[in-house]
């Protein structure tokens, strides 16, 4: 897994290197979308593998923005920085995701990202049972 681990960030780098090389490559050659990246990873951003983990998703998507924040990250950037940060499962399950959402020309924002993170890592039907759960602890 480390080795896999190397490569991404390798590439991650070289697309960084490319986009400094190359301001005038832009958006549409996508490496701009990566400016940044060492100082996102400069703040410690926890993986997400997947699985049932519904604590884990909300604790990851909480963790990721706290970073943004921190970063005043730009929207551009976002879904980039915290796609950077799954792995195994969750990683293709995301490109999958990502290649249904381009198919159907959806722009892939924060706040579609999350969307379709949540429908998929902290289901609907889970987050009501929490949600009733806290409900019932504050009376």
């Amino acid at each position: 897994m480390a080795g896999r681990n190397d490569r991404a960030i390798a590439d991650a780098l070289q697309a960084l290197a490319q986009a400094i090389g190359n301001p005038n490559k832009g958006e549409a050659g996508g490496a701009i979308e990566y400016q940044g990246l060492d100082r996102f990873q400069q703040n410690n951003p926890p993986s997400f593998s997947g699985g049932y983990n519904p604590d884990g998703a909300q604790n990851w998507i909480r963790e990721i923005e706290k970073i943004f924040r921190v970063m005043a990250c730009p929207e551009g950037q976002k879904v980039a920085f915290c796609t950077y940060t799954l792995v195994e499962e969750a990683e293709y399950w995301w490109e999958n995701t990502r290649q249904c959402l381009d198919a159907k020309g959806q722009d892939v924002t924060w706040d579609v990202f999350k969307r379709v993170f949540l429908e998929k890592y902290f289901p609907e039907d889970v987050r009501n049972k929490k949600e009733m759960e806290f409900l019932e602890l504050k009376t």
